[in-house]
């Protein structure tokens, strides 16, 4: 899409009004008499609300929908929310990399943060590690694009993802289901609830189970690789302590192994296939790396447990107290190859030409991740009811352990190391926010809000024992070596984060608004560097955004039409980048602020039911971003690249031939389109089918544009048919990427692949 082309589009939408709006695709019969489905209430502004009159860019789900469109992980979103994208990490598939608006992250070391934040219950999970978690007893998930620095503060310059769990019922019941799927994949999914005291005390136990094989035949050891091995228990307790006391609290444990190894698509054979020598059966060992890392084996784990305490307190009429406690722990290993033990390689687009064994690039890692996070939240109305406002204080400390090591190591020949070291970075945060809506009058409101966020890092570097010679750029560092170099070992933020917003409800089903928003995402280190004059600091990102927009409902709430428009400018954005040195043989990792990028853009979110039982929606988004304002450093690479540096060039944003690449992830273009119909059988039963149709226009998923991380537009088709009794019991038959459309979804060296479709039956009993 052309910049005129944009152009044209954004005045359209400008004329509209435009906003965001939600998915409705729940069954017309779950609304009465009504074909219209029910309003539905969100948290998006930290107070609940019906969604049609918070005036931000937020998409929402509830139970039924996920359901209905097999959102099965928090990955499956990006499959409906305009202008969001997203993939599992490089190496991790634990781990989620979401770009929104073309604001991303594909980092997942503690140093970086990612700009989608990911919250729990309204607890932030910092560590991108292990933020891609089974949906297997939620209530309903809200997706906020934009940046969200006033109510939820940390990191959200992109926009947040917002997932409230299924709290205790006061009826005893649950449910029961088991799955079948391609790559013999089972799935075991169940929850309960029992009251233990009527009204009083209230208790819910749930779980899954996920077993997968791997798609990915090692052509060297025979084994398959990039299975998954998944599963998780949750306990929730709600106690009514008195008439103005709720307490919910709960605890949960996940084991995810699920690796994200690279690998080759081989056309000739229609087999994915790799040539590394790491293997899931024989570790490392002690005469490579390090002794903690000796036992890492090709794969990933990601072991996390979380508790959570909400304690709720009505302070009269029009007030509410919450106490919001949580404390998160996650242990990660994992050990992959970036250069798929593969030399000679020869690819066109996704389709592997030639290869053969050769070099390899282990890089092993043990890390620890502790986070503590403490908020005391004000919400109520004032004056009659004249002014709504949400006030509070916040708390996180964070603390990160990596132990890590990158490896050389040549076919038939020595084993090298670039680099084994153990990194600690520890974070501690303050905030304070308030937010007030002033209802001026019956038709208009004024909104006006502030977050002040005090916050520290720091950082510390120790080399390993390691039998190995270096390489030729390996130097054994630590922390003095930073100092000595006069490169920061403690950052501080002290930042205002404020929101303005206007909305006119111009009629009872048609409300207009416009808002402008600053966030900022707090900086860190290039700590996978391998010398410590590379291991250097870069400074936070900020963001001011612009949204405008018209929420509207025709027909009796029949037909939802909602659009978005936005421009931002992000200033001195964070970027993490990676490229092969053409001398070394090894992989320069750069991250830090390149430059500014500003992007603009619509989004939309249609939804109707026209006859009872039809839902369909259409959700898209347009977006023109680009950089702006090459800072110094940038310049400076591009510079030594054209004189003739090959290492200064294909990193970070500086492209093979020195000129500055695009930005990453930023389609001009994202839709989907789909629908549901409950067709009733009689006798108690129904038929419900579904699909749903995802596009992606063409888009660079290598920071540089390095011509082998670009990928054309493509399509990915999801459908499902349920047959559901009145019994309880239903049968479900599904599949994602219904066409085994592949496709590239990130870039280090060589493009990473999406994932092989996918179909699946599944048993369900509702008791």
């Amino acid at each position: 899409m052309t910049y005129n082309t944009m152009g044209r589009a954004i005045l359209v939408g400008a004329t509209l009004l435009s906003s965001t709006s939600v998915l409705a695709q729940t069954a017309a019969a779950e609304a009465g008499a009504s074909n219209a489905p029910p309003p539905i209430i969100v948290t998006a502004q930290r107070r609940e609300q019906s969604l049609q009159d918070v005036p931000l860019a937020v998409s929402a789900f509830g139970s039924t929908e996920l359901e209905t469109m097999q959102v099965s992980n928090t990955l499956d979103l990006v499959n409906y929310v305009p202008n969001l994208i997203g993939h599992h990490n490089t190496a991790v598939g634990t781990a989620n990399a979401y770009s929104m608006r073309g604001l991303s992250n594909t980092e997942s070391i503690s140093t970086f943060d990612p700009p989608v934040g990911t919250y729990i219950d309204d607890i932030y999970v910092s560590r991108q590690g292990a933020n891609n978690f089974s949906l297997f007893d939620v209530e309903r998930v809200e997706v906020l694009r934009g940046p969200q620095g006033t109510l939820f503060g940390r990191n959200t310059t992109g926009g947040a993802i917002n997932v409230i769990m299924a709290r205790p019922q006061d009826e005893f019941g649950g449910y029961a289901e088991i799955g079948y799927g391609r790559f013999n994949r089972v799935q075991l999914r169940g929850s309960v609830d029992v009251p233990l005291i009527a009204d009083s005390l209230l208790t819910k136990v749930s779980g899954y189970y996920i077993e997968s094989d791997g798609y990915v035949r090692n052509q060297i050891t025979g084994e398959r690789l990039n299975g998954e091995e998944n599963w998780g228990l949750r306990g929730a307790v709600r106690a009514r302590l008195s008439d103005s006391v709720l307490w919910d609290v709960s605890a949960d444990y996940i084991h995810n192994s699920n690796a994200n190894l690279p690998h080759f698509y081989d056309p000739t054979t229609d087999q994915r296939i790799t040539f590394t020598r790491i293997s899931t059966e024989n570790p490392l060992g002690p005469g490579l790396v390090s002794s903690r890392l000796a036992d890492n084996a090709a794969g990933n784990l990601a072991e996390s447990y979380s508790v959570s305490s909400n304690i709720e307190v009505e302070i009269g009429s029009d007030a509410t107290l919450n106490v919001i406690t949580g404390y998160r722990h996650l242990y990660q290993e994992f050990l992959t190859e970036s250069l798929a033990g593969a030399t000679g390689v020869v690819i066109d687009g996704v389709n592997l030409v030639s290869a053969r064994p050769g070099t390899g690039i282990p890089l092993a890692s043990d890390s620890w991740h502790g986070q503590f996070s403490q908020e005391i939240k004000f919400s109520g109305s004032a004056f009659d009811g004249v002014l709504d406002y949400v006030a509070g204080v916040y708390y996180i400390n964070e603390t990160n352990e990596t132990d890590f090591a990158n490896l050389v190591a040549i076919i038939n020949g020595p084993t090298f190391r670039n680099g084994d070291r153990v990194m600690s970075n520890d974070t501690e945060a303050y905030a304070g926010y308030i937010q007030g809506d002033l209802h001026a009058t019956p038709e208009l409101t004024l909104t006006a809000g502030i977050r002040y966020t005090d916050e520290r890092k720091t950082i510390e570097f120790s080399p390993n024992a390691n039998p190995l010679p270096p390489t030729s750029r390996a130097v054994p560092f630590d922390t003095q070596d930073l100092i000595d170099l006069g490169i920061p070992t403690e950052q501080r933020s002290r930042v205002w984060t404020p929101r303005f917003a206007i909305q006119y409800q111009a009629a009872d089903d048609v409300m207009l608004f416009a808002s402008a928003t600053r966030g900022f995402k707090s900086g860190g280190w290039n700590a996978r560097a391998y010398s410590p004059d590379n291991a250097a600091a870069f400074t936070r990102e900020t963001i001011w955004s612009f949204e405008g927009g018209v929420r509207s409902e025709w027909f009796d709430r029949r037909l939802t039409v909602n659009l978005t428009g936005f421009y931002f400018t992000d200033y001195d954005q964070q970027l993490p980048g990676g490229g092969l040195n053409p001398l070394t043989g090894s992989i320069t990792y750069l991250t830090r602020n390149v430059a500014d990028m500003e992007n603009y853009g619509i989004e939309a979110e249609i939804s109707t039911t026209p006859v009872t039982g039809l839902n369909l929606f259409w959700s898209f988004g347009l977006q023109d971003a680009s950089y702006k304002n090459i800072n110094s450093v940038t310049q400076a690479q591009q510079a030594d690249c054209l004189a003739g540096d090959v290492t200064a060039c294909n990193v970070s944003v500086v492209t093979p031939n020195g000129g500055i690449a695009e930005p990453t992830r930023a389609p001009s273009f994202t839709s989907t389109v789909g629908g549901s119909y409950n067709w009733e059988l009689g006798n108690g039963f129904s038929l419900q089918p579904s699909v749903n149709w995802n596009y992606i226009s063409s888009t660079w998923v290598s920071t540089s544009n390095d011509p082998r991380g670009f990928q054309p537009g493509h399509s990915v088709v999801n459908a499902g048919l349920t047959l559901r009794s009145e019994a309880g019991w239903s049968l479900g038959l599904e599949c994602n990427n219904c066409f085994d459309d592949l496709y590239m979804t990130s870039f280090l060296i060589y493009p990473y692949l999406s994932e092989p479709g996918r179909w699946m039956a599944r048993l369900r009993y509702d008791f």
